[in-house]
């Protein structure tokens, strides 16, 4: 079996201009969405006290001015706020891959996608505090909108390490999944490297899902493993070894080599 060449080839330039002018709309947008949308804050009477704040704020948005509720506002700041932070991730990631030469088209749809996966993570974190930091009579007039546009920034920036964060915490409350075979990739062996050697020689086995690996076979006899990565590993032809496709084996199943090794 092969890889699939979808996606795996380097970006062109096209690619690069078309990406890069869809980021810097994107930021412009959420940038204008975010400033129109901002909740008013309480203001100062003449007689000193402070005045609740306006329960909805008119959008001024070009060919469009919604009146939104102070609740509805802050959801769209959270959001726009989180997706701002997973641009500004994006964005350092592409710079750098296209200023190395080292961007694949592969990752333009991970570029796309991001921004929205940092805007519902604002939310479903916003929904947390909302639910576990605040009165249950508190309204949305007792939120501070700064606090939470950052925290939803942080969280759109920080997105892989928010997700593992709340794994980690909800882990411990909930009971765990049972492991299964469709919670690991099934292993898959693309190349074994050299293809022939006597017992004793260093192999090198490339392909997918191979992170957990725990041995290879060849023919009779079992290797252990080193240097275990997801596409990865290496290990040495044992002694009473045999000429045949080695197997790799995993908790998710095992796979054999794609063409014969030969023992020398």
């Amino acid at each position: 079996m092969t890889e699939s060449p979808v996606g795996s080839e380097y970006a062109r330039t096209r690619d690069v201009v078309a990406a890069a002018a869809v980021l810097l709309a994107l930021t412009a947008v959420l940038v204008v969405v975010l400033v129109q949308v901002w909740p008013p804050s309480p203001r100062v009477a003449p007689d000193g006290r402070t005045e609740i704040p306006a329960l909805s704020t008119t959008v001024r948005l070009p060919g469009w001015s919604p009146t939104v509720s102070r609740e509805t506002s802050l959801f769209v700041v959270v959001m726009a706020a989180g997706a701002l932070g997973g641009v500004v991730h994006v964005l350092r990631s592409f710079y750098w891959y296209v200023g190395n030469r080292a961007l694949r088209r592969s990752w333009l749809v991970m570029y796309l996608l991001l921004p929205l996966v940092g805007a519902l993570f604002g939310m479903i974190v916003y929904l947390v505090l909302r639910g576990g930091l605040t009165s249950p009579a508190g309204g949305a007039a007792d939120i501070n909108p700064y606090g939470m546009a950052a925290i939803a920034a942080l969280v759109g920036l920080f997105s892989q390490e928010t997700a593992e964060k709340l794994r980690t915490v909800f882990g411990t409350l909930l009971a765990p999944a049972q492991p299964g075979r469709d919670q690991a990739l099934a292993p898959r062996v693309i190349a074994v490297e050299p293809v022939s050697g006597p017992p004793g020689t260093a192999v090198t086995v490339r392909g997918s899902g191979l992170a957990a690996a725990t041995a290879v076979r060849f023919g009779p006899a079992r290797a252990p493993v080193s240097d275990v990565t997801d596409t990865l590993l290496r290990t040495a032809v044992p002694a009473g070894a045999a000429s045949g496709c080695p197997i790799v084996y995993t908790p998710a199943g095992s796979a054999a080599g794609p063409e014969p090794f030969t023992v020398e």
